[in-house]
């Protein structure tokens, strides 16, 4: 069955509070994404204080996008302060040993996974590839919401990854939306991470369901 996962990229604790307790997602999603950016990895950042967010109710299960160079620090603190974060993704780029960061994850009882960029071959992470949760391919390059799929190259590069990782969840990461949905599921995504697709609707819930139909 194909996940949908709601993405959170904001700048202020309002608004991170309105996505992420949205009443309507709230009830039809299993996990939401949190994106964490600090201007460290890319030309941007945005508000994901565990903090603050750890003092509203009910929050839903969250899995953590961390588009930072030092993400291990934000993982213990997300996971001292948020007893429903369940899975981190970091970014394969980071000039960091990925495994040690990795393994630290899962000895906190973490899942764990993996983004890779357009640019970022799947090559250069294969040797972690077995000992992943999930693997996520960036569908455009990262630090913002509502850009445009980047294509055909991203749809060979899930298509790679199924052939050669049948049993591996794939999630696609931006310019998810009803026209692209369909081939990147048909192209071996099982995860699909929406952002600007539900946030710019009127009715995310609608938008939601009918990417889950897709």
């Amino acid at each position: 069955m194909i996940e949908i996962i709601p993405a959170v990229l904001v700048c202020n604790a309002t608004d991170c509070q309105a996505k992420l307790l949205h009443p309507g997602l709230h009830s039809v999603a299993d996990m939401f994404q949190v994106d964490v950016l600090d201007g460290t990895m890319f030309d941007a950042s945005c508000f994901a204080d565990p903090s603050v967010i750890s003092t509203w109710p009910n929050l839903p299960n969250i899995e953590l996008h961390l588009m930072v160079h030092n993400p291990l620090p934000i993982i213990e603190l997300w996971h001292s302060l948020i007893p429903s974060l369940k899975r981190v993704i970091i970014h394969a780029e980071l000039a960091r040993p990925l495994g040690a960061i990795l393994e630290r994850a899962q000895a906190l009882g973490l899942e764990i996974g993996l983004a890779l960029n357009p640019e970022t071959s799947l090559d250069r992470v294969a040797h972690h590839l077995h000992n992943l949760d999930v693997v996520q391919i960036m569908g455009v390059h990262p630090g913002a919401s509502g850009q445009p799929f980047l294509g055909e190259p991203i749809l060979a590069k899930i298509s790679r990854c199924h052939e050669l990782h049948p049993n591996l969840i794939i999630a696609v990461d931006g310019g998810v939306s009803l026209k692209t949905a369909k081939n990147l599921v048909n192209a071996g995504a099982s995860r699909l991470v929406a952002g600007s697709a539900l946030w710019s609707a009127a009715n995310p819930v609608e938008i939601y369901t009918q990417l889950k139909a897709l």
